[in-house]
């Protein structure tokens, strides 16, 4: 329920999945998203306040990611415009528009483990390992299918 989401940050990016047989990435759905880190206030929390990295198809809405962050989250920045995280061996990856959209998305990340906010998690996404390599940062977080 989008009325319960006050978005910290926002941008377009295409949803990435793992493909082990190739052992690269691939587009879900193949279709750009909107993607955003925001904060959610849900009666099943009992009134307080979870993150969420919440992202929905723009052609018609529809809900493809959706990851509360909790601990251990590893979020890794392997390219200017692609970055992953990951908890437990489960992955989460996104490939954005521009360098700009990826620098302001993994603020939004980071903005949340230093908020006082209590992490919870789940996701809505098929999620795999990855190969790559990157700036490794650890962050609260937890994402799994």
């Amino acid at each position: 329920d989008e009325g319960n989401l006050t978005y910290i940050v926002r941008v377009k990016a295409v949803v990435m999945t793992r493909d082990e047989s190739s052992g690269g990435w691939l587009a879900q759905d193949g279709c750009l998203s909107r993607v955003g880190v925001c904060k959610v206030l849900s009666a099943e929390l009992l009134g307080r306040n979870a993150f969420l990295i919440h992202g929905e198809r723009l052609k018609d809405k529809q809900v493809i990611l959706e990851c509360f962050l909790k601990k251990d989250l590893v979020y890794t920045k392997a390219t200017p415009t692609f970055h992953h995280w990951k908890v437990d061996n489960k992955k989460c990856g996104l490939t954005f528009q521009s360098p700009a959209d990826a620098r302001a998305f993994d603020r939004g990340v980071r903005k949340h483990r230093f908020s006082r906010e209590p992490a919870f998690g789940d996701i809505r996404s098929p999620v795999q390992s990855s190969r790559l390599t990157g700036e490794m940062v650890q962050l609260s977080g937890v994402c799994w299918n």
